[in-house]
């Protein structure tokens, strides 16, 4: 039996989120899965009505009790039950666990959660986590480099790079196929962004480009799909631009719609920039697209480059260099046949790192 702590989780939105979904459903056709997460209510009846292959227990209350009421529950199953691995989903969901179980811990590692200055407030936090496992999963090389910093000089857990996993798209319905048809608000290439409206995603600097791109009269449109905190700047970097005729703003896309507008359109559009400490861990929504023979536009920071092969999948860019994203956007939407291949590249890439042929590698870890 497998068990997870996690405080990421459905029916929250996110990268992290649909990692550790895609693991238990992945997990779940190997062994039995228990998920012990964070969540209030709405969480339960989601739970309820999700049909999902494995068992969830929810988790609510004030931070720091709700953490050590859930290490205590971790502590008493894995002591009346037969647990062959306790799969963490950051070092945070490990940081109260017992110090004395005796299951293999793995911990996953997403990059923004390592603070760059090994001398923060949080070091001593991350590395007492850190020495509970027996193994560390960083999703990209720069994410890996970010917790080397916080390892044991000797001994301590085996620290390996995996590239996040993506389930199959969902089943697309014909209401999911019109429902994606009528959020394109123009004519001309379809571009899309599909992720936490957060700055350092670089959604800003994708409509900048794109205004750019109709003042040379290229006929261009874009769709950006998902919330957060940067949704209301967006909103008003768009009405300013004068692009509200050629922008839509599509909300949180889930299951068949979200596979219907990754079908519906061209290129794939997330230029990430480096914001304070925060940038891209590796990017799953470009394996997604790439599911669905997109090519992306990807910025240079942190964990993307992993995930976005430049020139072959797509183009990594610097994302504080408008001249240099409006370049790349433009060359994929003057040529066609390139962004073609590039898409089905993308493809091909994202068929290696399909949840049923990766889950053996990472189970095999514990």
């Amino acid at each position: 039996m497998i068990l997870m702590s996690v405080q990421a989780f459905p029916p929250r939105s996110g990268g992290i989120q649909t990692l550790m979904d895609g693991f238990a459903r992945a997990a779940a056709r190997i062994e039995e899965v228990v998920v012990y997460a964070d969540g209030d209510r709405r969480a339960v009846a989601y739970d309820r009505d999700a049909d999902a292959p494995y068992m969830v227990r929810r988790f609510s209350g004030l931070k720091q009790w709700r953490r050590r009421n859930k290490a205590s529950a971790i502590k008493r199953f894995c002591e009346d039950n037969s647990v062959s691995r306790l799969v963490c989903d950051s070092w945070k969901s490990a940081e109260f666990l017992a110090a004395d179980m005796d299951v293999p811990v793995l911990i996953y590692a997403h990059g923004n959660e390592f603070p760059k200055d090994p001398n923060s407030s949080k070091t001593a936090r991350i590395m007492r986590s850190l020495e509970k496992a027996d193994h560390i999963i960083a999703v990209s090389s720069q994410t890996a480099l970010r917790v080397e910093a916080y390892l044991p000089h000797k001994g301590g857990p085996e620290l390996h790079v995996r590239p996040n996993p993506v389930s199959e798209p969902e089943p697309i319905t014909e209401a999911d196929k019109t429902f994606a048809d009528n959020l394109w608000p123009a004519e001309g290439t379809r571009l899309l962004a599909l992720c936490r409206l957060v700055d350092w995603k670089g959604i800003d600097t994708a409509i900048t480009a794109l205004r750019q791109l109709t003042l040379k009269d290229i006929k261009a449109q874009m769709v950006i799909a998902g919330t957060g905190p940067d949704l209301d700047r967006l909103k008003e970097i768009v009405e300013s631009a004068n692009l509200s005729g050629g922008v839509t703003f599509a909300g949180r896309v889930e299951g068949g719609r979200k596979s219907a507008l990754f079908d519906s359109a061209d290129i794939y559009m997330q230029p990430g920039r480096q914001v304070g400490d925060q940038c891209e861990g590796f990017g799953i929504t470009y394996i997604e697209a790439g599911l669905h023979r997109l090519p992306s536009i990807s910025g240079n920071a942190g964990g993307a480059p992993d995930a976005v092969q430049h020139s072959k999948t797509g183009l990594v860019v610097d994302g504080e260099n408008l001249e240099e994203v409006v370049i790349a956007l433009q060359g994929l939407i003057d040529e066609p046949d390139r962004a073609s291949h590039m898409g089905n590249a993308a493809h091909a890439q994202a068929q290696t790192l399909l949840w049923d042929r990766q889950i053996g590698d990472v189970l095999a870890l514990g």
